[in-house]
Order: structure tokens, then sequence, then C-alpha cells
């Protein structure tokens, strides 16, 4: 074949490049790497393979790939920077992205006509059906040869894939947050497909420098196919190259390039999430026009989404709210400002109060602004169940908010700690195994699953889950802590007072643990909970510091200071109440009428 593309001509029966119909001269190898590169193009090929099919007789290093890459980019005049032919993907390979056109080259042109002849003799009627019976022949072999083919290189059903981490082609590192911004939102948009499990991105960005053959990643996350890509923007433009890759067989399955400006990002987006939903076999629901978006306002919200992931939740309110100025319809930025409230108030750095009536109204607005957004809905519900009590409507959005994203891993998630908070925690531990196989390698996920298990009374799974979370992350505090309160169930207070004591120490280096080991060991349970109350009432004031002193009162027996302390965190909106229903820690005082009274206040 002939391939055009440009001014250039590339020859692969004749071996020779020419421009606007004149010879090019270029070293043979760097040809047969062109040649290599055309003949894959659209696809990112990794630089192991293309020194194996283009060094094939010979031992050699990436410096002569690297050097046959930089005479091509000479002899084709492409810059690196700003590809036309060849783009570079950062430690990975290389991919040809110039469109292509293909004629049929000398050898496998129509030969020339015959030099005339006689006619032949007339055939009569035996020699048309004999003639008519070989086509059919024919035609039978093909299909049979066709339907053989497909038989032993069957199309390859998908059913779960992972977006692996966007690589940023800029060149420049502050950028990254747009990488990873368009990578969320690939993986949103691809999550709308029915019947596609699609993983979040915490599992997926835990692979963004791994360098792991996509077989083995694609092991890990337990899905059949894998989407891998690149995205740079340059001024107004942005283009995104994206292929699909069979997770099974490493086979490429797909790639194509997409671009357009800065203000239709989202367009485009839709765009590759249609090619792969069909390359998949799969129906993408068809969305409603999608509206152009201030190109700064988008920004901004890249940058609330990476401050967001990063749990940097002040930096993130500070862009989402940069996006809602700068753009006032944009429902996304909203939901996001609603999430980041809601995280800074879990976290302890601002008050239920200050943050959370602000989040509900951000929440609400975003749905006005776009009745389809799912995380606007899943946001909105989790507020209705940690902050307002409004049961009803909080499993009415957060129902919802999983029907518009029915693969979005915090969706069930918050939906989950909404049945635990209505007293169903078999259903919760169901919803939470599911935001666990939707998000298989977060650290957070598999504690909460821990979480779950042991509000579901299941101690020893609950034992189990959090020794594997804390397998792949090394947070003591936030493991300890449930590992305690589950030994203090299971009747083996040494142990539970370790793990009291290995969560205090991690939240506060300072604190004089030693001491409150003494007192333990002299004294007992009780004298343990009392000495520990005094520290914790002594420390700065949460809004959660009430609940956590209710608990220790129980523990001392305490029960009148106990539900003053209750009502107190009631008061300031304490979201561990929300849970009072299965805490196996309030059981002691569930026959007490002012038990009724507090689940009266919380309208259950």
């Amino acid at each position: 074949m002939i391939y055009r593309f440009d001014r250039f001509q590339a020859d692969d029966t004749a071996f020779r490049l020419s421009a606007d119909g004149a010879p090019v001269l270029i070293e043979p190898k760097t040809l047969r790497l062109l040649l290599y590169l055309i003949g894959n193009r659209g696809r990112l090929i990794r630089k192991q393979e293309i020194l194996d099919a283009v060094w094939i007789e010979a031992s050699v290093t990436e410096n002569a790939l690297t050097r046959s890459i930089g005479q091509l980019r000479k002899v084709l005049n492409d810059d690196s920077r700003e590809p036309r032919f060849i783009e570079t993907v950062p430690t990975a390979g290389y991919r040809f992205i110039a469109q292509i056109e293909i004629l049929p080259s000398a050898s496998t042109a129509a030969p020339p006509p015959a030099t005339p002849t006689a006619p032949p003799p007339a055939r009569g009627p035996r020699w048309l059906h004999l003639s008519a019976i070989a086509i059919v022949c024919l035609f039978a072999l093909v299909a049979v040869s066709w339907l053989v083919a497909a038989r032993l290189h069957p199309a390859p059903v998908i059913r779960s894939l992972a977006v692996l981490p966007l690589n940023n082609l800029s060149g420049d590192p502050s950028q990254e947050y747009f990488a990873d911004g368009m990578t969320d939102e690939l993986i949103t948009e691809l999550a709308h497909i029915p019947n596609l499990r699609v993983v979040s991105r915490t599992s997926v960005m835990l692979d963004k420098n791994a360098n792991k053959p996509l077989p083995q990643i694609a092991r890990e996350l337990g899905v059949d196919a894998i989407v891998e890509g690149s995205t740079v923007r340059s001024g107004d433009r942005v283009r995104i190259t994206a292929q699909l890759i069979d997770g099974r067989t490493d086979r490429h399955l797909w790639a194509q390039s997409f671009e357009g400006s800065a203000s239709d990002v989202l367009g485009l987006q839709d765009s590759v999430a249609q090619q792969i939903a069909s390359q998949a076999r799969l129906a993408l629901l068809p969305s409603p026009p999608r509206p152009s978006i201030d190109a700064d306002a988008h920004d901004a919200y890249l940058r609330g989404r990476y401050f967001f992931n990063k749990q940097d939740f002040t930096r993130s309110v500070e862009y989402f709210e940069k996006a809602i100025a700068l753009d006032p319809n944009y429902a996304s930025a909203y939901a996001g400002y609603a999430a980041a409230l809601d995280a800074e108030t879990t976290f302890g750095l601002g008050l239920p109060g200050d943050l959370m009536p602000k989040a509900l109204a951000a929440a609400q607005r975003a749905i006005q602004l776009d009745p389809r957004n799912g995380a606007a809905f899943t946001e909105l519900g989790s507020i209705q169940t940690i902050y307002s009590w409004d049961w009803t409507a909080a499993e009415q959005n957060l129902t919802r908010g999983i029907a518009l994203n029915p693969n979005d891993s915090i969706a069930e998630f918050k939906y989950a700690m909404f049945l635990d908070a209505v007293g169903r925690p078999q259903d919760a531990v169901t919803h939470m195994r599911r935001a666990l196989e939707l998000d298989p390698l977060s650290f957070f996920m598999n504690r909460r699953l821990g979480a779950t298990l042991y509000l579901a009374r299941d101690y020893d799974a609950a034992l189990a889950q959090l020794s594997r979370a804390a397998e792949m992350e090394h947070e003591p505090g936030s493991i300890d802590n449930y590992m305690s309160l589950i030994y203090e169930q299971k009747g083996q207070r040494d142990l539970a007072i370790d793990q009291d004591l290995a969560a205090l120490h991690d939240d506060d280096p300072g604190l004089d643990t030693d001491a409150l080991r003494s007192t333990y060991r002299q004294h007992g349970w009780q004298a343990y909970w009392r000495a520990r109350s005094g520290a914790l009432l002594s420390g700065p004031a949460q809004p959660c510091t009430g609940y956590q002193a209710a608990v220790a009162d129980i523990r001392t027996n305490d029960v009148d200071r106990a539900f003053a302390s209750f009502n107190r965190a009631l008061d300031e909106h304490c979201y561990s109440m929300a849970f009072i229903r299965v805490d196996p820690l309030l059981d002691p005082v569930r026959h007490d009428p002012r038990y009724g009274a507090l689940l009266t206040r919380i309208r259950q």
C-alpha cells in the first residue's frame, strides 16, 4: 500500500518515502520505523514493542529508537511540542496521529489489458449453469471462512473497564490537574453506560506512575478492558486521544483523537464515550445537548476537583466558588462546592451550622440547573442524612443519584450510610460491597466496609476487612479506632485499650498516653474511660466532642451525663448522632426513655 498523509507518501512495497512527488532521503531503519507507526496509527505503541518489531535482527537500547524518532521528525518537519504526525507519550511510547489516505501500490494495481484475441466460441447453457454453481460455491466458501474466523476470533465481550489516568502532554507539570480532571470527567461520562462496570478514580489513580503491564492492571482491577490515552491543551484548543485495549489479551481494539475548543470540552468527552460504548457493543443513553461552558470556569472547576481529591478541602472550596462566580449556571461547580463543604464539616474544618446550610443550597441549585446531575442528588441526600435528618427525602435523592450514576462508588457509600442511619445494617453492607466493587483499591472504601460490618455486628468480618485496609495504607488512627471498638464488643478489653491508645497517639502525639495506660493497668476499665473523657473535654471542642464524651460516660455508667452530652451533640449537629440506631455503644441505654427522646429529635 501507499500511505498518503499531508504532503508525504510512504510506499511499503517499493520501500520509499516521497514529498510532493519527489523522493526523500531517509535511512532504511527510520523508514521501517515510520511504516510501523503508520501501520499502527492511532494506537499508543510502547517503546519495547517498537524495538522488537523494527530492530528485530539486533539488540539495541532505547537510544536507537530516540535517535530514529528525532530523524523522522526532522524529515517530516514535525514539532514534538505540537506534533502533527508523531505524538510522544512520556515514559510510554509513541502514537502516529495524522490522517491517512490509503492508495493501491503499483504491485496491487489492476493488470494492463491483454492483447486482443479472437473471442472464445460461444458456450451453451451447461457452461452458464456450471459458472453459477462455481460462484455460489465461492460465496459459500467465503461465508464459511468468515464464520470460522469469527468463531476463532470473536469480538470481545466487555462488561467492565477502567480508565487509566490520561497523560499530560503539555510538557508543563503544573497542568497535571487538567489531565487528572479530564480523567475524572471521562470516567463519569462512561459510568452512564448501562450494564458496564466502570472502576472509580481512586483505584485507577494508584496506577498513575506504576508502569505495570496492562493485563496485570486489568487483573488487579478486575476489568475486561482498559482505556488509556492523553490530553493536551494549547490556548483555546483541547485534544483528547484515547484507545481501548482488551485487558485479557492486551489486544488493541480501537483508537482515535478528538479535538475541539476549550468551551466544548464536555462535547469532546461525550464523543469519546460514545465511541468506546460502540466498541464495547453497548448503548450509551443519549444525553441532552451540552451547553458550552466558560473555559476559565471549567479550569477553576478542575482545580477544585484536584484539591478535593488531595483532601485540601479549603482550597477546593475556593476554586469551586471561583467557578460559580465565573459561570453562575455551572451545575457541576455547585455540586462540587456542596461536596467540599460537606467534607470540611466531616473533617472538623468548620462548624456544621455554618457550612451545611450553604452545602444544602448549593446541591439544590445544582439540581435546578441540571436535573440529570447524579452527584448533586447524591450530595443532597448525604446532607439530608447527616445534617437535616430528612429521611424520606434523603432516600429519594440517594437512590436517584445511584440511578443517574450507577457506577459511582461515592453514591453507593453515601446510601450505605443512610441505610445504617435508619436501622438497615445488612442492606448497608450490601451497598458498601458494591461501592468496593467499583473502587477495589481504595483505602477509604475498604476501611468503610470494615466500619459498616462493625455496625452490622459482624465483628470477625469487620476485623478482617480493616486488616486488609491497613495493608493498603498506613493510617493507624483511622484503623485502630474501629479495631478498638470491635475488640470492646468482643470482650477483649486489653486489646481494645491498646488500639485506642494507638489511635490517640496518632491523632495527638503530644498526649500522655503512657499515663492513660498506667491508669488502666492500676485501676481498670472505668477509671481509664473517666481519665480518657477528662483528656477529651480538656482539649479544643469539636462538633462531635459531645458524642465521644457521651459514649465514654456510658462505659462508666454515668447515664445522666451521657444523655446530656448526647443532646449537646445533637445541638451541634454531630454527624455520628445519625447512627445511634445501630451503634453498639448505645446498647446499654436503649431501654431508657431518654434514648427514645433522642430518636424523636432526629425524627426517627
